[in-house]
Formats: C-alpha cells, sequence, structure tokens
C-alpha cells in the first residue's frame, strides 16, 4: 500500500476505535440493544459440534498459534527480514496493547448472558480479534508484496479476511464478547499494522 493510503486507514481506524469507545463507554441504549440483538441471532444456531469449532478457531489467535508460524519464518533467511520480523513485531505490539493495555484503560465487563467457556479479563476491545486483524492483515501484506501470482494473492486474502471474520464470529457466539467488543478490537489491530507500515517505510527511507 502507498503511504497516502495506509495514512488514511490509519486515520479511519482510529476514527472507527473511538466513535465505537465512545459508545461503550457511555453505555449508549441503542447500541448495546444492536450488541442484544445480534447476539440473540447468532445464539439460535448454538450447538455443541458448532461450539467446539468456535472454540477451536478462537485458539488460532492464541500465542501458541502463532509462534510456530513466526518461529519459522524467523529460521528462514529468505523469509526473515521480509516477513518474520514484521509480522512478529506488530503482534507482539498487538498482543500487549490489548490485553495490558487497552482492556485495562476502559475496563468493560463481558457479556454475561450464556457465556460457553470461561474467558478471564475484561472485554472491550476483544483481543483475539485485535490478534486476528493484525496477524492475517500482516500476512496478506507480505503476500501481495513479494508474491507474484495474483491468483494466489487474492486467494490469500479472500482467506485472510474469512479468518479475520471467523474468530469474531466466533467470540460473540461464545458470549464472551458482543459485536461491538469485536469491532473495537479490529479496527485496533488495522491501526496497529498501519503505523507499523509506516514506521517501516520510514526506516527504509532513512537508510537510503
Amino acid at each position: 500500500m502507498k503511504s497516502k493510503i495506509t495514512l488514511i486507514i490509519l486515520l479511519k481506524s482510529i476514527l472507527l476505535f473511538a466513535i465505537v469507545t465512545v459508545l461503550v463507554v457511555t453505555e449508549n441504549t441503542s447500541t448495546a440493544n444492536i450488541n442484544h440483538n445480534f447476539y440473540l441471532l447468532i445464539a439460535t444456531q448454538i450447538h455443541p459440534t458448532l461450539t467446539t469449532t468456535a472454540t477451536w478457531v478462537g485458539n488460532l489467535t492464541h500465542w501458541y498459534s502463532y509462534a510456530p508460524v513466526i518461529v519459522l519464518l524467523l529460521i528462514l533467511r529468505r523469509t526473515r527480514m521480509k516477513a518474520g520480523l514484521p509480522i512478529g513485531i506488530v503482534l507482539g505490539v498487538s498482543a500487549i496493547l490489548g490485553p495490558l493495555v487497552l482492556k485495562n484503560i476502559f475496563a468493560i465487563e463481558r457479556p454475561t448472558i450464556n457465556q460457553l467457556i470461561a474467558p478471564g479479563g475484561f472485554g472491550y476491545p476483544s483481543g483475539h480479534s485485535m490478534n486476528a486483524a493484525v496477524f492475517f492483515s500482516a500476512c496478506a501484506i507480505i503476500v501481495w508484496r513479494y508474491c507474484k501470482n495474483k491468483a494466489l494473492k487474492i486467494g490469500f486474502t479472500a482467506f485472510a479476511v474469512i479468518c479475520i471474520l471467523l474468530v469474531g464470529l466466533s467470540r460473540i457466539y461464545l458470549g464472551v464478547h458482543t459485536l461491538t467488543d469485536v469491532i473495537g478490537g479490529y479496527s485496533a489491530g488495522i491501526a496497529v499494522v498501519c503505523i507499523g507500515i509506516l514506521i517501516e517505510r520510514r526506516i527504509k527511507s532513512a537508510r537510503r
């Protein structure tokens, strides 16, 4: 992405995060109703098999799922600087910023209607959604940057988008996050990726 486009996406992500945060913190009634109705729509599909699948999808955003991929990219010389290091850095920032900083700043409790798993910590923003947005977006950017096969680029991008959406939906299905938690996580994650791209380009420009 060009720097101008990246900056625009960054500003829009920050604006979206700010709007959602205000609605959540002020306990906006309309927003609460949207969260509730969206959950009820998903809750009509609750089934043991879906619950197992949703739990597995959520596990895709735990450190033990990302770590092997990042370690492999770091070990291989050809992918170390191009993919391993950038993805590792932005994901590390996301893992710290979400659970340790943002969640504790806003201290928004999780929904308690029907939790299908035992969560930990506060709810807003969704750390799983944030990590998914960061990891899969970063991977898609790397693929577009270095892969020459257009079909592969489009296919992986579609795969990345589906994974990001499934992670968010799985957290709502499991009753541990609201729609606004997920949107907040997505917007924060995209902002992290955009900041990472801008910093990377600034470093490369300085070296030249």
